[in-house]
């Protein structure tokens, strides 16, 4: 894949799409270095990997009026742990997302004199399940009917040492919606398996599927509205990972 310029890059956090708020998007993941040097090894450090962080910055312009803004989203939701939160490159359908459960932990707003009013905005996971790297499932868009939800991507198998991820973001919700996780073994999806169901959704928010264990051999994966009521703007993101 060529190089890319982020003009469209995504971020949701639970029920808020920080999009259109940001020019900037930053996500760390880091694994402790634990130095394993012993005699015999030659003069070279051995390092192996402890524990694992995520941590996620964005940055952008202040505004506050309603809950449709970065300033209530940022300030009132501050230090509350398990938000699902979605990075992309682009809010594409099969574009590239990373996923986890996060909290919002810094802050920062306001500038100098006679500049655009900045924000910046960190957050660190807050979950076991980690960092998970995954395809846009659903972009960003109203559901109203059962029935598929988004397009159909090809993740491939899930190992017997990994897991099925998938975060749901509800941005304004109807009366109520039941999403699935879907696999099959071709992309027709003739003869679906259902591999695991989101909490109903009857607000904005984040949902988190808990994670499900391989192996797990189908290769094609799809969101699907199994009930609802009303009309729901919803994204939705499917991954594999550890």
């Amino acid at each position: 894949m060529p190089s890319i310029a982020l003009t469209d890059a995504t971020c949701w956090v639970a029920g808020y799409d920080f999009t259109t708020d940001i020019n900037q998007i930053n996500v760390s993941a880091e694994a402790e270095q634990l130095d394993t040097t012993t005699f015999g090894g030659g003069g070279y450090r051995q390092r192996i990997g402890g524990l694992r962080t995520v941590q996620a910055q964005i940055a952008g312009f202040w505004q506050s009026a309603t809950t449709a803004a970065p300033d209530p989203q940022a300030f009132l939701d501050l230090g509350v742990p398990d938000r699902p939160a979605t990075f992309a490159p682009t809010s594409a359908e099969g574009s590239v997302a990373y996923s986890g459960m996060v909290g919002k932990f810094t802050y920062d707003l306001f500038g100098q004199v006679g500049a655009a009013t900045p924000f910046s905005l960190s957050m660190a996971g807050t979950n076991r399940d980690g960092l998970v790297r995954g395809q846009v499932a659903k972009a960003k868009g109203n559901a109203s009917a059962t029935g598929a939800l988004g397009s159909v991507q090809q993740l491939g198998a899930v190992p017997s040492n990994q897991f099925l991820y998938a975060a749901l973001h509800v941005f304004s919700a109807g009366t109520t919606m039941t999403v699935q996780v879907q696999s099959a073994t071709t992309a027709g999806f003739s003869s679906p398996t259902v591999r695991g169901t989101f909490p109903a959704a009857t607000a904005a928010g984040g949902l988190w599927l808990a994670r499900v264990p391989g192996p797990i051999t189908d290769t094609y994966w799809r969101l699907n509205v199994s009930a609802i009521t009303g009309t729901f703007q919803v994204a939705g993101v499917i991954a594999i990972g550890s």
